[in-house]
C-alpha cells in the first residue's frame, strides 16, 4: 500500500525538514532519554520531539497549522522548562526559538495554505 501524500502534508514536511536543519547538535531529534533523565516526565507532562512530529505527519495527523505549530512551540517550551538558563540544551531552545528562519518559515507556510 503506498502512502498518498496531500499538498499540506508536502509542505509540512518540507517545513519540518528545514526546522530539523536548524538543530545542527541534533538535541530535538528524538525523545528525552527517559533512562538519563529519570524525573523528566515529572515536570514535563507532554513530551515532544520532531521525530515525534515526523510520525504524526506521516499518519496524516495534523489537521491543520496551528496543530504543527503548536507541537513545534512545545519542543521549545518543554526544553526551556525542564533546562537551566545557563545549559547548552536552554541555549539551544532559544536560539532555535528566535532564529528568524524559524518564524519566516512558519510565516511562509500560512501563506501557502491560506491560498
Amino acid at each position: 500500500m503506498e502512502l498518498q501524500l496531500t499538498p499540506f502534508t508536502v509542505l509540512l514536511r518540507s517545513v519540518l525538514d528545514q526546522l530539523q536543519e536548524k538543530d545542527s547538535a541534533r538535541i530535538f531529534a528524538q525523545p528525552v532519554n527517559l533512562k538519563e533523565v529519570p524525573d523528566y516526565l515529572d515536570h514535563i507532562k507532554h513530551p515532544m520531539d520532531f521525530s515525534t512530529m515526523r510520525k504524526r505527519l506521516d499518519a496524516q495527523g495534523y489537521k491543520n497549522l496551528s496543530e504543527f505549530e503548536e507541537d513545534f512551540n512545545l519542543i521549545i517550551d518543554n526544553c526551556m522548562k525542564y533546562n537551566a538558563k545557563d545549559t547548552i540544551f536552554y541555549r539551544a531552545a532559544v536560539r532555535l526559538r528566535d532564529q528568524g528562519g524559524v518564524n519566516q518559515v512558519l510565516e511562509v507556510l500560512k501563506k501557502k495554505v491560506q491560498h
